[in-house]
């Protein structure tokens, strides 16, 4: 489910008027356009994203729509056909689901219906699929699966409920834009998708990233409750933000939604590291040490400056600072796993050093922490880490 033009035969001048109307056509749709220096990239909404490359003279603009729904995969051919009528030129329009030959959206969103009815039955009887990236265009992170539980982009569902409702009902649990118009529920999926993929609950002023992400789920949900007043909203959760912010309240006359909105980066999570996934909240400030080859993920916090544990994760053993004694503990079986733990306290801090093994695979760990009450947490963590697959 993708859609890309190729813009062919472009000068510089003929890419530049490409931008131009390309940055008026987003400013129409009220969508962002940001430039990431290799590339472009435009936010249409979460979990909908278009990206524009060059290559030698052609411009190519390619948008991946299986995540976010049909209604995207609408939006993007007819912003790639308005270029079209725009910018003289030899194009080269890819639709694989073929809405740029009839526009019939009726069709495309039966695509999406067949996808997911496909998709609910790898979930119910596939265990490895459930285990899988099977929610989000594009994570560094994974949810923990929950027993009898069925994980969706906006939360997580019974598995009797799920195996039992309507195509039609589950759309929105899925997809963020499924019908023709960005209506109210469009833009309350989206605000229920990016608390559930981004939302970190009381650490939502932690940094720029979280404020910002925190903001535009409150932005969405004024929109959606401005759009529709019997629309029922996510009320807790968007108090909790409002406040956190020292925003204005605009849902005080807002019906309540019956369930919690999720969001599961306030709880562990598999960050994902190369063939790798590392048992840490979801909160966790994540860095990559190019060096090393190896992520550091740091407690979250709630005041700047304050700091409780640092996890490093590498597949390699430099980060290792005494493997001759880690070798020497006796190896514990965890989940298939061997893994090795040693710690100390040097200096007033405590350092856990550890080795994951699953038959050639291996995954060290070097963790601190400020406390020596972090250190039971930090090796249940580790002991719950291991590899994809």
């Amino acid at each position: 489910m993708y859609v890309q033009l190729i813009c062919k035969d472009r000068n510089e001048k003929e890419m530049n008027e490409l931008y131009e109307v390309l940055g008026a056509l987003c400013h129409r749709e009220g969508v962002q356009i940001e430039d990431r220096g290799n590339q472009v990239e435009i936010l249409v909404c979460p979990q909908g994203k278009i990206l524009v490359t060059e290559e030698d003279m052609t411009m190519i603009l390619t948008a991946n729509t299986r995540h976010a729904g049909a209604g995207f995969h609408a939006f993007v051919v007819d912003l790639f056909k308005d270029i079209e009528e725009e910018v003289p030129g030899e194009y080269e329009l890819i639709d694989d689901l073929e809405y740029a030959n009839d526009e019939d959206f009726h069709r495309l969103h039966h695509i999406y219906e067949n996808e997911l009815d496909y998709m609910r039955n790898l979930l119910l009887t596939d265990p490895e699929f459930r285990k899988k990236n099977y929610l989000y265009d594009e994570t560094y992170f994974l949810p923990i699966e929950k027993q009898g539980r069925i994980l969706t982009s906006i939360g997580d569902m019974d598995k009797e409920q799920f195996k039992n409702a309507e195509l039609h009902d589950l759309m929105d649990s899925f997809y963020v834009w499924n019908d023709w118009d960005r209506d109210a529920q469009f833009y309350k999926n989206a605000a229920l998708t990016l608390l559930a993929k981004e939302g970190v609950g009381i650490y939502t002023n932690m940094n720029e990233n979280t404020k910002k992400t925190a903001n535009e789920v409150c932005d969405y949900l004024e929109i959606a409750h401005e759009k529709d007043k019997n629309l029922a909203m996510p009320v807790k959760e968007y108090d909790t933000l409002i406040k956190e912010l020292g925003r204005e309240n605009k849902l005080e006359d807002a019906i309540p939604m019956d369930q919690e909105a999720i969001q599961y980066r306030t709880k562990e999570v598999y960050h994902l590291f190369e063939d790798a996934k590392v048992v840490a909240p979801g909160a966790a400030e994540r860095s990559y040490d190019p060096l090393t080859r190896s992520i550091n993920l740091m407690a979250p916090y709630t005041d700047e400056g304050q700091w409780s544990w640092l996890i490093q994760a590498s597949r390699q053993d430099e980060i290792i600072t005494d493997k001759e004694n880690l070798m020497d503990q006796e190896p514990e079986l965890v989940n298939g796993n061997s893994v090795w733990i040693d710690d100390w306290n040097e200096d007033g801090v405590y350092v856990i050093e550890a080795l994951v093994r699953h038959d050639n695979q291996e995954l060290f760990f070097h963790d601190v922490a400020a406390d020596e009450q972090e250190i039971p947490y930090l090796k249940q963590c580790i002991r719950e880490s291991g590899f994809i697959g």
